[in-house]
């Protein structure tokens, strides 16, 4: 502990100063109360430093009449000559020893002037204190510095009063000099101050800038009372009793009005005194009206940008610097099923991202305040897991604002996208291998690989049935690890007792878990001796000739998932079922290939034979199709080009309505080409390569369009093949285009047969049907209009037609 030179003579003259442990005297504590309301600290005293202690001669805001000298401030104040000023004490390297004790107390802020006698010697000092860091401006240290000067003169009075009880007149003109120096220091306190009767508020006294805070003149003072000023006449009982109750009021926002009605805000202090042998409140105002207006403005910002959070259609968090959830707004409440009270007592992010390591990523995201948006799968509280997006930003606070957004259905859009995407390239591949290859092997080991990849499963098998619905599995890709299946036999109990008709009609089937899908015994123990636990299986059905409605069951295609059980997507469901057209076709075009072959071989044998009996069929047939197929062909050319060279899609659309008529007059010349009866048309085949060619020529997706055709076998000269044809083309286009805007499938019928002496011919559909104001009798379509005169006119027949569940029109000629 650092000690003056000159302490013992020090030590020496305070004892004969006779002031330790006195009673408190009215003078001291008014000159401390002052200091505490000049410089707006809520401690200030008067001490004095003993051996080994400091002693309290008055004090505002302390309760300890003593502290060991060892850690008190104030003997460092006496060490020197001038004011001692300690902004922030904690940070203070000469008090870090007493720190513990000054961090106790919550002290930060120390001033100090040391009181020093006229012989030169320190014995204590008047200072004042606060709970927060801050500085003294050289107004009130000077302000400091007299009310020292006025502490020494009391000093010097208590010891005179000591020494010369005598000479009490010459004491009481030293008090009254000193109290007019009193009232010139007041005087000079650059803040309104104003003393008022207790008893009744009556104003006591003010000084200048009371009077012109205020903008009062002497005269208004007389017999005014205080409650005159406050704006809210509860602010003064409210006040009274804070005072009552405390002893003393420190920084007490108040609002007052002037003599003109204006208003503005101050901080108020009070302090109980006795003035003139008066009880009576000494207060002191800081005027903060600019201040209460920023505040009241920030409140009024506040509002408004938390309106905007509220309101804003994104999840908003704000995160302290402690990484504690502060605030959340509406939107995110809503998405996430939380408020901020679970945020506050629960470890919400450990339950929304339960995997330690991803709840991790999201942890260091957060710190990181990473302001790019960051991609999150999100479990909700209901067990729904949602995709969610967050931005951070740093405030300059050092908090963290989160922006975040619900992502699902963009998603699970982006998601859908690429899977169909997925699909159709493999849908491109497949086929362009197809076209490429006449192999079926190297197809069907191609597909299942490429299916594979694609649905990432442990295996995909092409599995054929014979005709006792015996299986073999024809083609398989599996990873390693999992039992190889190719080329086993399957005996499978199951089928042939008849549990695979269901395949017959198109079925296909998902299941998650073979134990609980409802599988026969027999099918479980199947799937169990290839390691299946789920699994996806559509058919592969094969249109096998003319007149034959129901397809033939050749074989499935299934996909294994054998490391555990799988939920399937619809999606992928889809692709496989998609994935078993193109095999049909390629089975298809495999069996057509194998049988071209075999009957190139049985023509070669009979070339011979037959040439001298075809030569003047060939002559002939080549002459017509010379002639009139070609001409056709180049009036469907000249009708293509036309089209390409315009831009009004209904022009286009008549354009191709015309050139599928033109192909649909080909068709029978080809007919006749290749008819092994001249003359004669092939009227099921002609009808059935027309129907595909309008298909065909509208893009229809497979399965979306269903086309039944029962035609009977009927001989019909060229000029009825050819009305029939027009007919057919043109019903079944305004059906395409018309009949199926808003279904998913749609069917059409296309019948012919004989009826006594007349023939028979109806095409129909289960589409929307005809408008109700549509006249059959005098059509505004050139379709229709050139049906009803085809009918009437070249077929001689009638027309009937009914709109009942779809359009049917029925027309009856003569054979």
């Amino acid at each position: 502990m650092l000690l003056p030179d000159d302490e013992s003579q020090r030590l020496e003259f305070l004892q004969k100063c006779q002031i330790l442990d006195t009673p408190p005297e009215e003078a001291f504590d008014n000159l401390v109360q002052l200091a505490a309301d000049i410089c707006e600290t809520p401690i200030a005293f008067i001490s004095f430093i003993d051996t080994d202690r400091e002693w309290f001669k008055s004090k505002v805001g302390i309760t300890e009449s003593e502290i060991p000298r060892s850690i008190c401030l104030g003997n460092y104040t006496i060490l020197q000559r001038e004011i001692l000023v300690i902004p922030d004490i904690l940070q203070d390297d000469r008090f870090a020893e007493n720190s513990p004790v000054l961090s106790n107390c919550h002290a930060r802020f120390y001033a100090g002037i040391p009181l020093i006698t006229a012989n030169g010697f320190a014995i204590g000092s008047l200072a004042v204190m606060d709970f927060v860091p801050r500085y003294l401006n050289h107004k009130v240290q000077a302000l400091l510095y007299r009310l020292a000067s006025q502490v020494i003169s009391q000093i010097e009075l208590h010891q005179e009063k000591r020494i010369h009880v005598e000479e009490r007149e010459i004491i009481e003109h030293a008090l009254q000099t000193s109290e007019a120096r009193l009232r010139g220091i007041i005087e000079a306190i650059p803040v309104p101050l104003i003393i008022s009767r207790v008893a009744d508020g009556l104003i006591l006294y003010s000084n200048s800038e009371f009077i012109q805070k205020f903008q009062l003149t002497n005269d208004d003072l007389v017999n005014r009372h205080i409650s005159e000023l406050y704006q809210n006449s509860n602010d003064k009982q409210k006040t009274l009793a804070a005072l009552a109750q405390n002893g003393s009021l420190v920084n007490y926002d108040i609002q007052f009005k002037r003599t003109d009605g204006t208003l503005f805000w101050a901080i108020a202090s009070l302090q109980y005194l006795n003035f003139n042998n008066e009880y009576a409140i000494l207060t002191i105002l800081y005027d903060i009206t600019e201040r209460k207006n920023a505040e009241v403005k920030l409140q009024e910002q506040n509002s408004f940008l938390q309106n905007i959070f509220a309101l804003i259609p994104l999840m908003i968090a704000i995160v302290n610097t402690d990484g504690k959830v502060q605030w959340v707004n509406q939107e995110l409440e809503r998405i996430l099923g939380l408020d901020l009270e679970d945020f506050q007592t629960r470890d919400v992010l450990a339950e929304l991202y339960p995997d330690p390591e991803y709840y991790q990523s999201v942890i260091n995201c957060i710190q990181s305040a990473d302001s790019s948006w960051n991609d999150w799968k999100t479990l909700l509280p209901n067990g729904r897991l949602i995709d969610t997006s967050w931005a951070n930003i740093l405030l300059p606070n050092g908090q963290i604002i989160g922006i975040g957004q619900d992502i699902t259905a963009r998603k699970q859009t982006e998601r859908t996208l690429k899977a169909q995407a997925e699909r159709e390239q493999l849908m491109r591949t497949i086929a362009q291998r197809i076209h490429q290859s006449l192999n079926l092997q190297d197809i069907l080991n191609a597909t299942v690989q490429e299916v594979r990849d694609l649905l990432e499963v442990d295996r995909v098998v092409v599995y054929q049935f014979d005709l006792n619905m015996i299986g073999k599995i024809v083609a398989e890709s599996v990873q390693p690890g999992w039992t190889i299946s190719l080329s086993t036999d399957i005996e499978d109990t199951c089928f042939q007792t008849g549990a695979g008709a269901e395949y017959y009609q198109r079925r296909k089937r998902a299941i998650a878990n073979i134990y609980e899908a409802g599988l026969t015994n027999c099918h479980i123990k199947l799937l169990e001796q290839f390691q299946v636990k789920a699994n996806l299986v559509v058919p592969i059905l094969l249109e096998m000739g003319e007149g034959d409605i129901n397809p033939h069951l050749w074989g499935l295609l299934i996909a294994h998932q054998c490391s555990s059980t799988r939920i399937w997507k619809e999606h992928e469901l889809d692709l496989l079922d998609q994935l078993s057209v193109p095999i049909a076709i390629a089975i298809q075009q495999s069996y057509i290939f194998q049988q071209a072959h075999n009957e190139l071989a049985e023509r070669q044998k009979a070339e011979i034979k037959l040439r001298n009996a075809l030569a003047e069929k060939e002559i002939l047939l080549k002459e017509v199709h010379h002639r009139v197929k070609n001409n056709l062909q180049i009036v469907s050319g000249l009708l293509q080009l036309q089209a390409q060279t315009l831009k009004d899609p209904e022009l286009i659309k008549t354009l191709r309505d015309s050139q599928n008529r033109v192909e649909s007059i080909s068709m029978v010349h080809k007919n006749l080409y290749t008819s092994p009866d001249i003359g004669q048309i092939n009227i099921t085949e002609y009808i059935d390569n027309l129907v595909t060619s309008i298909i065909t020529s509208y893009h229809i997706v497979p399965g979306k369009i269903i086309v039944r055709t029962d035609i009977h076998p009927i001989h019909l000269n060229i000029d009825q093949a050819i009305t029939c044809g027009l007919i057919i083309n043109e019903l079944m286009s305004n059906s395409l285009k018309y009949a199926f805007l808003d279904q998913e499938k749609g069917m059409i019928i296309i019948r012919l047969r004989p009826i006594n002496n007349n023939i028979e011919m109806i095409i129909q559909d289960n589409g929307v049907g005809l408008p109700n104001d549509l006249d059959w009798q005098n059509p505004v379509s050139l379709g229709l209009s050139l049906v009803y005169d085809l009918a009437t006119e070249q077929l001689e027949g009638d027309v009937t037609v009914e709109s009942l569940n779809g359009t049917l029109f029925k027309i009856s000629f003569p054979q």
